[in-house]
């Protein structure tokens, strides 16, 4: 089994906490197998193991009982790329959550989730893949709160849970879980995980767009390809692009470490397969760019932020060495009858 890894986004946001209470950062760091350069990008990753012993430190260290349900209702559902634009873009509710079940690992390799219906309505349950650090309290009551707020955000209700669960014991400190959760707690459950009931899984996301995330959830299968049967270096690279596109550029450093090796490693076994990377990605952006204007109405300053450009200029200009047209021609001409 390979190391579990998680955006470094995660930690940035605890090591910003610290740094503002006064904290030096590098012995904190230290104490959980980190240094400050593994903090430097968002789009990183570390160590799962490492990100959820920094949340139980900077805990102590901040002296807040409630420091993981505080820090996970200050996290908003755009921040998360490709997998938060299928969320926004969900029918229901319902359709959201179940989404974090297929798609969760694309940004956190640490927790497993089912999504699964009982009497009451369904439950999201998450825990920790590895089982050593189950029962770690912030880290859950984190994920809690990150469930409600997102839940709250996607359909613009104060929605309410029927209960929150968790597998670790109740804390002896007085903790605000009815004012941050809304709903019931109940201690040393099997799975940590938040219950919704029927109606709730029922309501609508607000400015879903059905044919976008039919689009979204296609082009990243065909683009990626199919799974392959063993170990596919190019597919791996495809795939791992897909996914961090909707965030920006795509460093090959960034893909090399994602995939354990150096860049010049990288580079090399591309060219054995008859590829390089920057062909490789220059196809995933035109081909997601080519389904976007055919089958949606996003503007361009839209499709340009899921290819992974800051702007429309730069997109425009590499469509024309593609295509020889613009986008706007090319959308019209595959719009004729």
């Amino acid at each position: 089994m390979h190391a579990l890894t998680i955006e470094t986004r995660w930690a940035i946001r605890i090591a910003d906490d610290l740094r503002r209470a006064g904290h030096t950062l590098d012995g904190v760091l230290k104490e959980v197998g980190l240094v400050r350069t593994d903090l430097a990008t968002p789009e990183d990753r570390i160590l799962y193991a490492a990100y959820v012993g920094l949340i139980e430190r900077a805990a102590v260290l901040l002296g807040d009982p409630g420091y993981g349900l505080k820090l996970g209702a200050s996290y908003g559902v755009r921040d998360i790329g490709l997998h938060g634009f299928i969320a926004l873009n969900s029918p229901t509710l319902g359709d959201a959550l179940a989404s974090i079940e297929r798609y969760v690992r694309v940004t956190n390799e640490g927790i497993d989730a089912v999504f699964e219906a009982d009497g009451d309505g369904a439950t999201l349950r998450f825990r920790e893949a590895d089982a050593s650090l189950r029962g770690l309290r912030h880290n859950s009551e984190q994920a809690a709160a990150q469930i409600v707020r997102g839940a709250r955000e996607l359909t613009r209700r104060k929605v309410t849970p029927v209960r929150a669960e968790f597998m670790h014991e109740r804390p002896n400190e007085r903790i605000d879980y009815e004012g941050i959760l809304g709903c019931p707690v109940k201690f040393r459950a099997e799975w940590d995980g938040v219950v919704f009931s029927k109606e709730t899984l029922r309501l609508p996301v607000i400015g879903a767009d059905s044919k976008l995330l039919r689009v979204l959830q296609s082009a990243c299968r065909k683009i990626i390809g199919p799974v392959p049967r063993k170990h596919d270096l190019i597919h791996s690279v495809r795939e791992y692009v897909v996914q961090r596109l909707a965030k920006g550029a795509v460093p090959l450093d960034d893909v090399a470490r994602r995939l354990g090796m150096s860049s010049k490693t990288l580079e090399r076994r591309l060219r054995e397969r008859g590829a390089s990377y920057r062909a490789l990605v220059e196809d995933i952006r035109r081909d997601l760019t080519e389904r976007y204007l055919a089958d949606t109405d996003l503007r361009l300053q839209q499709i340009a932020y899921l290819v992974g450009y800051s702007e429309p200029a730069p997109l425009v200009r590499a469509f024309k060495r593609w295509t020889g047209s613009t986008p706007m021609q090319y959308r019209a001409r595959r719009r004729k009858p």
